[in-house]
Protein backbone atom coordinates (compact mmCIF):
# COMPACT_ATOMS: atom_id res chain seq x y z
CA UNK A 1 0.00 0.00 0.00
CA UNK A 2 2.83 2.39 0.82
CA UNK A 3 4.50 1.59 -2.48
CA UNK A 4 1.35 2.51 -4.45
CA UNK A 5 1.08 5.80 -2.55
CA UNK A 6 4.75 6.59 -3.14
CA UNK A 7 4.53 5.81 -6.87
CA UNK A 8 1.38 7.92 -7.19
CA UNK A 9 3.08 10.84 -5.46
CA UNK A 10 6.14 10.55 -7.72
CA UNK A 11 3.96 10.43 -10.85
CA UNK A 12 1.94 13.43 -9.67
CA UNK A 13 5.10 15.48 -9.04
CA UNK A 14 6.52 14.44 -12.43
CA UNK A 15 3.30 15.45 -14.20
CA UNK A 16 3.19 18.85 -12.45
CA UNK A 17 6.82 19.59 -13.34
CA UNK A 18 6.27 18.54 -16.95
CA UNK A 19 3.22 20.82 -17.23
CA UNK A 20 5.04 23.78 -15.69
CA UNK A 21 8.01 23.31 -18.02
CA UNK A 22 5.72 23.16 -21.07
CA UNK A 23 3.90 26.35 -20.01
CA UNK A 24 7.18 28.15 -19.43
CA UNK A 25 8.38 27.28 -22.93
CA UNK A 26 5.20 28.52 -24.63
CA UNK A 27 5.20 31.78 -22.62
CA UNK A 28 8.70 32.70 -23.78
CA UNK A 29 9.02 36.02 -25.56
CA UNK A 30 8.99 35.77 -29.35
CA UNK A 31 12.32 36.31 -31.05
CA UNK A 32 12.74 39.82 -32.46
CA UNK A 33 13.68 39.68 -36.11
CA UNK A 34 15.47 42.31 -38.17
CA UNK A 35 13.24 43.57 -40.97
CA UNK A 36 14.50 44.81 -44.36
CA UNK A 37 12.55 46.83 -46.94
CA UNK A 38 12.18 45.48 -50.46
CA UNK A 39 14.11 47.72 -52.88
CA UNK A 40 11.32 47.28 -55.45
CA UNK A 41 8.03 47.72 -53.55
CA UNK A 42 9.10 48.80 -50.04
CA UNK A 43 7.48 45.88 -48.24
CA UNK A 44 9.37 44.98 -45.06
CA UNK A 45 10.35 41.31 -44.78
CA UNK A 46 12.37 39.42 -42.15
CA UNK A 47 16.09 39.47 -42.92
CA UNK A 48 16.32 35.67 -43.02
CA UNK A 49 13.46 35.48 -45.57
CA UNK A 50 14.58 38.35 -47.83
CA UNK A 51 15.97 37.59 -51.29
CA UNK A 52 19.45 39.08 -51.63
CA UNK A 53 20.59 40.12 -55.12
CA UNK A 54 23.57 42.34 -55.98
CA UNK A 55 23.75 43.70 -52.43
CA UNK A 56 20.07 44.64 -52.30
CA UNK A 57 17.14 43.08 -50.45
CA UNK A 58 13.85 42.05 -52.05
CA UNK A 59 10.64 40.48 -50.77
CA UNK A 60 10.57 37.88 -53.55
CA UNK A 61 12.57 36.59 -56.49
CA UNK A 62 10.26 38.28 -59.01
CA UNK A 63 11.01 41.74 -57.60
CA UNK A 64 14.75 41.02 -57.66
CA UNK A 65 14.50 40.08 -61.36
CA UNK A 66 12.31 43.09 -62.28
CA UNK A 67 14.65 45.61 -60.65
CA UNK A 68 17.67 44.71 -62.76
CA UNK A 69 19.08 47.52 -64.96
Amino acid sequence: MKIIFLLSAILLIWWILKTLRRNRMTDAEPRIRNMLPCDYCGLHVPEDEAVQHQGRSYCCREHAERNQP
